[in-house]
């Protein structure tokens, strides 16, 4: 009884704290209508990050794709919620793009709610592993899908997978190998798999 009462404090404390840092998804299970495949076709360009950035780069590829020039090495270096190992929560790209004058969402969902927001026609930030055995987290842009793939704007070299002349996209992931990659709940962030980032086209 010890044991299920002690397990039952951690989570709430680690609730708690995260929805502080992180703040908390909101759940969204309701199925839509969407097209069977869509791809974002807008004049950006996909920069390579060089260490623990991708927040920062994530955030850089969609204030480009509203016509905002953005450099994520520069946005970087004052970005906020980062921690000393250099790696940002997801409440640090939505205080960015609030601040420039955004509405963003944040949201836990499913692969038919994640291909209805990239639908709308604006990139959306995944929260999703480096590797599926590993817990490095990363965020980046899908910009695209069909019935087998997501398509993401990759600031990470290593995971670079595709150049198909289109500037919109350079990595490709099947959806069962996206699903496990989008899994990363551990003990301390219990909450936060399947979670992603929208920004609305109309600014706030």
């Amino acid at each position: 009884m010890f044991i299920v009462r002690t397990a039952i404090l951690w989570i709430i404390i680690s609730t708690i704290i995260n929805a502080y840092l992180m703040t908390l998804p909101i759940p969204v299970l309701r199925k839509r209508d969407y097209p069977a495949n869509y791809l974002i076709k807008r004049n950006n360009r996909i920069d390579i990050q060089n260490n623990r950035e991708c927040a920062a780069f994530s955030t850089a590829y969609v204030l480009r794709h509203f016509g905002m020039e953005a450099d994520g090495d520069e946005l970087y270096t004052n970005f906020p919620s980062k921690v000393r190992s250099g790696n940002v929560y997801p409440k640090g790209i939505r205080t960015v793009l609030r601040k420039k004058g955004f509405k963003t969402n944040y949201y836990k969902g499913n692969i038919n709610t994640l291909k209805y927001e990239v639908s709308k026609g604006t990139p959306v930030i995944v929260f999703i592993k480096v590797h599926k055995d590993r817990n490095n987290l990363h965020f980046v842009p899908v910009v695209g899908y069909d019935k087998e793939y997501f398509y993401l704007s990759e600031s990470l070299r290593q995971l670079v997978n595709c150049n198909d002349d289109n500037n919109s996209y350079n990595r490709k992931v099947p959806i069962n190998e996206f699903r496990k990659l989008w899994n990363i709940k551990n003990i301390n962030i219990p909450l936060y798999s399947n979670t992603y980032i929208t920004v609305d086209a109309t600014q706030s």
